[in-house]
């Protein structure tokens, strides 16, 4: 920060916030969608710094400016990230940028509530009061229809900014009042590039965690660590050697698994990971994530058909949705490993 080139990788979205903030026309409810990491709450964050910046000099938008117009005269298309406006916003202390994160895993109906009754009072100095609300696929039904009320009769001088990984996500009703901006996955060697020239990761380390990521920045250097590559060669290593003619080792290594449910949902990914590579290594080799595996890779894949892979991929997808779901972690964990090592 402060200004839009400071997020990588997304220069059409940036663009797009560009021409609202010259025209100085803002639809009152904006929708980024993309993965986690890739830039969408730092984005919502400048955009409000941007309606608000205060270095074309104080002032609030004249009463007929529309609802959600800029001055007349702000002509800012990135903020100044030094004025006081900008200076609250970036330190979180802005009465008026709200920030609405999930409670635990949901967005309740009673933060939306809240929301609603703030939202009734003038801001009380932006010329622009933003809402972003993080996540906005935690929102469950009930506050979802909240919401609506709101999108239906946007409140003056506001602009609320909803962050999500799909459209689909949403209930439809409130994904068709914004308008929805996409952010793209980063690209995977803009961030083995950046993981190289930040942490002075190895080259080779660098490329796997940038693949591992799905295109989130973020994302990969939260992973940018041998630890976890330790554990992804424990966890192929243990995958490779269980057989269904070891209950007691396939309820071992579940148990392991399921301890948490966030490092049950990264491990998933490291699995899905290997059985991906070695549904490619036959045909296109130097297409594999995990490229320090190959000679690992090249005994492994002959013992795995096509068929079975498959199989598997779909057996991690249901694993992943009923983690998501709440559903008994253990139960979960059990379930998959049993169905990953028939074969």
């Amino acid at each position: 920060m402060p200004g839009f080139e400071s997020i990588t990788d997304q220069r059409r979205p940036t663009r797009i916030l560009t021409a609202f903030l010259r025209k100085g026309t803002i639809p009152h409810a904006l929708l980024f969608t993309g993965v986690e990491g890739v830039g969408k709450q730092t984005a919502a964050r400048i955009f409000a710094m941007a309606c608000n910046c205060l270095e074309d000099g104080p002032g609030q938008p004249p009463a007929d400016s529309g609802k959600t117009g800029l001055p007349d005269n702000h002509k800012i298309s990135e903020p100044c990230g030094i004025c006081r406006s900008c200076r609250k916003i970036l330190s979180n202390s802005h009465p008026d940028v709200i920030q609405i994160k999930p409670s635990g895993y949901n967005i309740r109906i009673s933060q939306i509530r809240d929301l609603c009754g703030i939202l009734t009072l003038k801001p009380y100095e932006a010329k622009i009061r933003v809402v972003i609300i993080s996540d906005a696929q935690a929102m469950n039904i009930a506050a979802g229809n909240a919401l609506l009320k709101i999108l239906e009769e946007p409140p003056d001088r506001t602009i609320l900014i909803l962050t999500a990984t799909e459209k689909t996500d949403l209930i439809s009703t409130v994904s068709s009042r914004c308008q929805n901006i996409k952010f793209n996955p980063v690209s995977r060697k803009k961030i083995a590039q950046m993981l190289f020239e930040s942490k002075g990761i190895d080259p080779v380390d660098a490329d796997i965690f940038a693949s591992m990521s799905n295109g989130s920045l973020s994302g990969a250097f939260n992973i940018s660590s041998s630890k976890l590559l330790r554990k992804r060669d424990w966890l192929i290593s243990e995958l490779e050697s269980l057989s269904l003619k070891d209950t007691g080792r396939c309820l071992a290594f579940a148990e392991r698994l399921s301890k948490d449910k966030d490092d049950f949902l990264g491990s998933l990914e490291t699995i899905k990971i290997w059985y991906r590579d070695m549904a490619v290594f036959k045909h296109y080799p130097e297409k594999i994530i995990f490229i320090d595996l190959s000679d690992k890779m090249q005994t492994s894949y002959q013992k795995h058909s096509e068929q079975s892979l498959i199989s598997k991929f779909e057996e991690i997808r249901m694993a992943r949705q009923a983690i998501r779901a709440n559903v008994n972690l253990r139960l979960t964990a059990e379930t998959l490993v049993l169905k990953l090592v028939q074969g």
